[in-house]
């Protein structure tokens, strides 16, 4: 039977207060956490990934908190990027790149990597993502042969992220919807999912995203309690597995996610398939 998961986003460079905060809310509500993409924005990418390995001080302040939780799967940004020229150099450096991800990724026990890559400065010239398909496979091969996972972002505002069965087809273990953050209309969300379950096929690998910071303070709100357990409901109607969530902030302001039944309705998410 397959187990429901959901992982979650959210930075780790604002300041330790909110961190702290951050790895409380995670120990609360750890049931509801499968897996954590923390974002290191300290780190520049530009082809290599050898800033990783001088910043180990840094990276131990939000790593060992989250290492105490054996349940929750660690997968960091790996790539935060939406300049494709920039992409184009880490793909045109794959065989060392990767070495160096999976080192790194031993280095400090993670579960695997995470990848953002919005190619919208420029477009990608990738149209049918052949070529991203083969660096995530690249990728994805070498962390399976240590145990580890890769996912990834993709979207339907672009070519190449909308692609979504050339890119299931790759060694990616999770594709990550982020076009239904604010999808909270059925008549919306329906026909989106259904198609993108369609397209991807392999439902384990078919991520569905959800923006809890739509709560109708710093953003309009979409979402209340009714509306969210309708769309999760659906989702598993459909035999999905997968949410993700954007994103995690306990900063006292923003608070994400601000109402406490958020934790109910992912817990009944996690559960169902559990029995």
């Amino acid at each position: 039977m397959t187990t429901n998961m959901i992982s979650w986003w959210f930075d780790v460079v604002s300041n330790t207060t909110i961190n702290a905060a951050n790895f409380q809310a995670i120990k609360d509500h750890v049931g509801v956490f499968s897996r954590v993409h923390p974002c290191n924005e300290n780190l520049l990418l530009d082809g290599n990934l050898t800033e990783w390995w001088g910043d180990s001080e840094f990276i131990n302040s939000w790593n060992e908190p989250l290492q105490a939780f054996d349940s929750v799967k660690i997968l960091p940004y790996l790539v935060d990027i939406d300049n494709s020229t920039m992409m184009h150099m880490v793909m045109e450096n794959s065989t060392a790149f990767i070495k160096d991800a999976v080192a790194i990724a031993k280095e400090y026990s993670f579960d695997g990597w995470f990848i953002d890559y919005e190619d919208e400065y420029p477009p990608d010239s990738d149209p049918n993502s052949e070529n991203f398909a083969a660096f995530l496979s690249e990728l994805g091969d070498a962390l399976h042969d240590e145990g580890m996972e890769l996912t990834v972002c993709v979207a339907a505002w672009t070519p190449l992220l909308s692609n979504y069965k050339t890119l299931a087809g790759s060694s990616v273990d999770e594709l990550q919807q982020m076009s239904t953050y604010a999808m909270s209309n059925p008549a919306d969300y329906e026909p989106f999912i259904t198609d993108y379950f369609s397209k991807v096929g392999d439902l384990d690998k078919a991520g569905v995203g959800i923006g809890v910071y739509y709560d109708g303070g710093e953003y309009e709100q979409e979402w209340d309690e009714d509306s969210a357990r309708a769309f999760i409901q659906y989702v598993s109607k459909n035999r999905g597995t997968r949410l993700d969530i954007f994103r995690l902030l306990k900063d006292g302001a923003a608070d994400w996610p601000k109402a406490d039944w958020w934790w109910d309705v992912l817990e009944e998410f996690v559960h169902e398939n559990s029995d």
